[in-house]
């Protein structure tokens, strides 16, 4: 993943109350890191996720849990430029903590396709967001 380019660094503190019964954080909780992850860098992009006309809409969400994070902690996930197609995208992460940030928490993915609300069609990834993933405009 680390041969791909980066795109986003959140840092997501944890809260006590995201710890369950075993004294780690709750499996749905690292899928809200993720969201949160995507929302920002989107929004950092100028995309905006409240009542637009066209964006992306989750696909499929992929996440490989490989260690639990525990309080106090920050969560780091970064986001990588994974495949684009015409209307759909690909982002790969990677979960750690500021506190160990060599160690990976957990990996994957989240596939994302472009759609016109009012229609609800596919279009096309918009060529800005194309380019970031290291393509060129989308064909006609």
């Amino acid at each position: 993943m680390h041969n791909k380019p980066l795109l986003h660094i959140a840092h997501i503190p944890v809260r006590w109350g995201d710890m369950d019964s075993y004294g780690h954080v709750n499996n749905t909780l690292y899928i809200q890191y993720l969201e949160e992850a995507r929302v920002s860098w989107f929004e950092k992009l100028g995309i905006g996720m409240n009542n637009m006309p066209t964006g992306p809409l989750i696909l499929q969400t992929l996440h490989t849990y490989l260690k639990p994070v525990v309080h106090p902690a920050t969560v780091m996930v970064e986001l990588y430029a994974g495949g684009v197609r015409r209307s759909s995208l690909t982002i790969e992460h990677r979960l750690s903590t500021l506190e160990d940030p060599r160690t990976t928490y957990g990996e994957g993915h989240c596939k994302l396709v472009w759609v016109d609300h009012g229609s609800n069609t596919s279009i096309a990834v918009p060529d800005d967001v194309r380019v970031l993933f290291g393509f060129g405009p989308a064909s006609p």
